[in-house]
């Protein structure tokens, strides 16, 4: 499990956020790749460490439009997604949210 830092940034809340394990499986060849962004000085010590960061970043570009993040998400996976998207209701002026379905 990711240390704290792994949610650095995230939308302050009134309880921490409750980790949920995922599994991925990836080629081994990407696993020797990511393994250059391990840096146990930044909390990041192993692959998962850096994928937990790479995912917090990447939930941070879905929530702030103005983040960098925002673009990078927008480069690698295309401007599609952002139809998928409403104004956060807490502070619809700052944060997005994923669009909630109203189909029961």
């Amino acid at each position: 499990m990711p240390g704290l830092g792994a949610w650095r940034g995230a939308v302050p809340e009134l309880v921490p956020p409750r980790p949920v394990s995922i599994t991925v499986q990836i080629p081994e060849e990407w696993v020797q790749n990511l393994e250059a962004l391990v840096d146990p000085s930044r909390g990041l010590d192993d692959v998962a460490a850096v994928l937990a960061e790479l995912a917090d970043h990447a939930q941070q570009g879905v929530y702030r439009p103005g983040a960098w993040e925002r673009e990078w998400l927008c480069q690698a996976l295309g401007w599609e997604w952002l139809e998928n998207l409403e104004p956060d209701p807490r502070d619809p002026d700052i944060f997005e949210r994923p669009r909630r379905r109203t189909d029961g």
